[in-house]
């Protein structure tokens, strides 16, 4: 129930926060933090603007005073009273402001961001359902058609991802969905010449040998859809292995066969 209460929540907050958007024409995180402040101050909708009144230390407000002794009872740093310096953010409340609910907040605010970044790693397939990153991108790349940074035109929402905007990633050699099982028990050649140039081109990639099948996951057993490539001895490598083996994806490399 518990669960269900707090699923709803999460829900109505990211709809308020694309309302805010919309209606302010301002960024993600700069609605979401207003909605935020507001929701913590008891106006859902929009932001707060007046300053943060103390709270019991109970609800997250100021644990003060300070431990005042008969020998010890005036803050160095200020000279007021130490029994009005809070033990919590270590402010003195004569000088400033507790700052502990002003604490509190950024710390739910980072975590909920956290966990709306976590979600929203997981969504490489298709957009999720009621993800606020994912909308904001569809948004701002016309439905995943025009990357927002470069303008280069985009084949659907794997394009955009694979793209990495605003990084602007190269598109890799081949395009997803193809069957690359026929290049089991070839000899070949591959290299990510493509992704290098200039000085850097020495860093690329360049590996011969002969393909022995799909790359297993050996944490869980899974088929991926990598494949291993047995190193020639014989032929000079940029890269050596104790094994003498690596996986490799095919989409992301030039495959020569040989």
């Amino acid at each position: 129930m518990e669960d269900d209460l707090m699923t709803r929540h999460n829900h109505a907050r990211r709809r308020a926060v694309r309302d805010y958007m919309a209606r302010h024409g301002v960024k993600y995180a700069e609605a979401l933090r207003a909605i935020t402040g507001a929701e913590m101050a008891g106006h859902p909708g929009e932001p707060r603007s007046a300053p943060l009144r103390p709270l019991p230390a109970e609800q997250g407000g100021p644990s003060m005073p300070a431990v005042v002794a008969r020998d010890h009872d005036v803050n160095d740093v200020c000279g007021h009273w130490l029994g009005a310096q809070c033990v919590g953010c270590g402010v003195c409340t004569t000088c400033d402001s507790c700052f502990c609910e002003v604490s509190r907040q950024e710390a739910e605010l980072d975590a909920y961001l956290l966990g709306v970044e976590r979600e929203h790693a997981q969504h490489w397939q298709e957009p999720g359902e009621d993800c606020p990153t994912c909308e904001d991108q569809q948004k701002r790349s016309k439905n995943f058609t025009e990357c927002p940074t470069c303008g280069k035109a985009l084949k659907g929402y794997w394009h955009f991802r694979e793209h990495n905007a605003p990084r602007c990633l190269k598109d890799k050699p081949h395009p997803p969905g193809l069957d690359w099982s026929h290049l089991a028990g070839k000899r070949i050649n591959i290299n990510n010449r493509w992704l290098y140039h200039g000085r850097m081109a020495g860093h690329a990639m360049d590996l011969t040998g002969t393909v022995t099948g799909r790359w297993t996951n050996l944490g869980t057993g899974t088929e991926t859809t990598l494949y291993v490539l047995e190193l020639d001895p014989a032929v000079a490598q940029s890269l050596r292995t104790d094994s003498g083996t690596t996986p490799f994806d095919p989409r992301g490399v030039t495959i020569t066969e040989l």
